[in-house]
This record gives C-alpha cells, structure tokens and sequence, in this order.
C-alpha cells in the first residue's frame, strides 16, 4: 500500500461521518461501507493479504461465496456496525491506518479502535479498546515470532518509526477516488483475470473426465451377452453337480456337456471353493451385467447432461465474469471417477448459503420436493429452464445475493445462446406447487429483470 495514498485516503475518510458496516467477503478481503454527513454512502475493498496489501474500489460489489462467522467476525460487526467516526489517522510513516470509533448504545458510549496495519508479512486487522487493549485480530501473533505481540487481552505496542523520515506528495481527497479505481483495474483486474483463467481450467479439467468417463462406458450389447454367458456357465455347473465330488476345487476350469451333448470349458472363478459356489458365482455376475445393462442409457444420458451442464457453465464464466466467481474449484479435489455418476443436484455456496441447481424436469422436480418451506425458489419465466433453490430457511438474503443468483441463473440459460430481456421470479418454496407436465404453479412472487447483450453484458432493469 502506498503511504500517499493511504494519507490521502486517510484524509477522505475525515470526511464520514458514519462508518456502516466493516465485514469480510474473502479469507482476507474486507469490504467498507461508510457515511458523509449528508448521507451519501461509499464502499472500499481492504486486500488484507500479506505483502500484497491494498486499498481499492469495485464498481460492482463483491459477494463473497461464504459467510464468515469466526470470533474475530463477530466483534468486527459488534464494534464497527453504524459506529460514529470520531477520527482517521495514519501512524506517522507507518502504513497503519487507525479508526477511532463509537459505538452509541442505550445507555453509554463504547470506544474502541480499529487498526488496519498495511505492513508487509504483518499486515493485519486489529480491533482494541479505548486502551489500546486487544479485543480481536484477523492475525494473532504470539512472542516467540515477534516483539510486538498481537493477542487477546495485551496492549497493542506501538510501531517504531521508520529511521528515515518519508516524503511523500499530499493527495488530495477529492482525488482518492478515482486513483483506487485506478488501483483496481490495474492491479486487481489482473488477479481477476487469473482467477478466471483458472476457474475455466478446473471447469475444463472436470468436463474432459466426464467425457473420458462416458466414452469408456461399455456397450449395452457387450453387457447383455456378459450376462447370457455368465447365466449359460451357472446353468451347466448347476445341471452337473451330481457328476462330481463335492470337494474343493483344484483345477482353474471344467469340461461340462450342455443340452446340445457340445463339451463346453468352464472357467472357474478363484474366489469359489467348491462348483456350488462357481455356480452362484456366475448368477450373481449375470444379474449384475443384466442391471448395468438396464441402465446404461439412464448413465450415460446422466453423464452428457452434467457435460452439457459445465458447458453452460464455462460459458457463463467467459461471457459474464462477475457471476462466475462462484465456480471457483481449485479447492476442491477432482472427483475420482468411481463417484463420478453419483446423482446429485449441482450446487454452490454464496454469502454462506446454499444454492442448487436442478439440470432437468426431474431435478427440478426432486429439488422442489427436498427444498424446506422457507427456503427461496427462483426460475427464469416463461422458458423452460433449470430450477434455484436458495437454502437460507427463515433467514433472508440480501437484495444483493439475490441478484447476484439471479444474475447466475440467466447467464447459465443463455451463456450459449445469445441474448435477449428475462424475468426471474422468486419466492418462498412453500407458494410453489407441482403441477401435470414437469410445470409449477406459484404465488407471491417478486421479480429481477436482466438484459443480454451481444457484447457480454448482463445488467438488471430494475
């Protein structure tokens, strides 16, 4: 972070009146949200990231995938929601900037500080009390790998000033602005573009085993005379058993005649003991390739569906960068190919809360039936499209997770057919009833507008 710019930010923030809330959207990305005196609100992005620490503007705001919930999140919104701005100040040359808060209760005032400290491996997020007194860190440090110990219940020492004195150009407030913009697109954008890239490597990577998967299934010919054989080889064993002796099989095959008088070599399983067991054996195989047999179109169709599905979303990822952040997998270990055709619906994480997708007339069927009462349903009117399911229960998203899935839900639709107006309605799963031919039939919903530019733009009207 630039320490004239930091002071200029520093002298911008002077300025507010009211700091409305100070909340994680990243393992270490805070997002600010601030007050003038006449109401007009600002936001700012915090990249709290070790030595690569920044401050920056988005001109959309960044919904995170999950919601934070540690300790430290906790007193951050207990200390910092609608807190009163009572001074911003940089320490000296230090790039450490220090919030000077109050928090207006019914019956007292609580002071406390934040302490956002710009500094290189120690970067860090600090919340004291009045005293200087550590409440919550986003980093605790203890003694043994630094002298300046960051941990609950210690004072916060300060930081010694640097030996040489720094000079550096005022920037004006008026100015901040568009220099953190400025910031972003040339520092952050980059990251975004990498994080895209490798978003759609991992979609890539996972639609390319899906595909191998389905090319090696077998064919359904091959599985059906599997089976006959095997059934055949338990039907000659069984019609012999009284030809032999019932002791233990020592031998890899047998010669048996079938009903044509024709001598047919049977090879016996290592796992049986006896022909009883070989004979068993072979039934058991035979039912076994007569059910993968069965549903082997039902697989395969499974398959090209969840391919078909990851094209749409590589699609929705190129096209409409902001919505598709959300399939971010690099987290995430590939899946082995035993659990590929696992049925399941496709889901995603947003802010904390669950979103699942249904692929098609009977997931969404099945999404609708698993769904809670409270939870939101969304679907893209008048076109035959996937189902969303927010799993919020009673608990309300925001107006912003809202559009953000709404957003997903369109760009998924068209990211591989072109453009177009579409109208996403929600509401409440329990307004949404089955109705004959794969339909629904609901109530009391609302509705989010978007428009689809041939130049990859998704935007709300409303």
């Amino acid at each position: 972070m630039n320490l004239a710019l930091l002071k200029g930010f520093c002298a911008y923030m002077q300025q507010m009146q009211t700091l409305i809330s100070f909340k994680r959207k990243g393992d270490n990305l805070f997002m600010l949200v601030c007050e003038d005196t006449q109401g007009k609100r600002s936001r700012f992005y915090f990249d709290m990231t070790r030595a690569h620490s920044g401050i920056f503007i988005s001109d959309k705001e960044i919904v995170g995938t999950k919601e934070f919930c540690a300790p430290f999140d906790i007193k951050l919104a207990q200390y910092t929601t609608r807190a009163y701005i009572e001074s911003a100040q940089v320490d000296g040359d230090n790039r450490i900037l220090q919030f000077f808060l109050a928090q207006k209760e019914h019956y007292k005032v609580q002071y406390s500080w934040l302490v956002c400290e710009f500094t290189g491996k120690h970067t860090n997020v600090i919340l004291c009390d009045k005293d200087m007194v550590v409440c919550e860190a986003l980093r605790h440090i203890p003694n043994h790998k630094s002298w300046r110990e960051v941990r609950v219940g210690k004072v916060l020492l300060p930081l010694p000033q640097p030996a040489n004195s720094i000079s550096c150009e005022n920037i004006e407030p008026q100015k901040v602005c568009a220099l953190l913009e400025l910031t972003y697109k040339e520092i952050y954008s980059k990251a975004k573009q990498n994080k895209k890239q490798q978003i759609l490597k991992n979609l890539q990577m996972k639609q390319d085993t899906l595909k191998e998967h389905l090319a090696h299934l077998p064919k359904q010919g091959e599985l059906i005379e599997s089976a006959l054989l095997y059934a055949h080889y338990g039907e000659l064993i069984f019609s012999s058993l009284h030809l032999f002796s019932t002791k233990k099989i020592i031998s890899d095959s047998v010669i048996l005649q079938d009903i044509n008088a024709q001598n047919v070599c049977v090879p016996l399983p290592a796992c049986a003991r006896d022909l009883q067991e070989a004979g068993n054996w072979y039934f058991t195989q035979s039912k076994k390739y007569n059910k993968k047999a069965q549903h082997l179109n039902k697989q395969r169709e499974y398959l090209q569906e969840k391919i078909d599905f990851i094209a749409s979303q590589i699609a929705l990822v190129e096209r409409f960068e902001d919505f598709g952040d959300v399939f971010a997998l690099s987290h995430q270990k590939t899946q082995k190919s035993s659990n590929i055709g696992a049925r399941e619906n496709e889901s995603f994480f947003v802010e904390g809360f669950k979103i699942s997708i249904g692929r098609n007339a009977k997931e969404n069927q099945k999404l609708l039936e698993s769904a809670k009462a409270d939870d939101i349903w969304l679907h893209i009117r008048d076109v035959p499209s996937a189902h969303m399911i927010i799993h919020c229960g009673k608990k309300m998203p925001s107006s912003t997770l809202l559009h953000k899935v709404a957003g997903i839900l369109v760009g998924l639709y068209v990211g591989r057919k072109g453009a177009g107006d579409f109208v996403v309605d929600w509401t409440r799963r329990r307004f949404v009833k089955n109705a004959p031919g794969a339909q629904v039939v609901y109530a009391k919903h609302k509705s989010i507008s978007y428009r689809v530019q041939n130049d990859n733009a998704l935007t709300p009207l409303d």
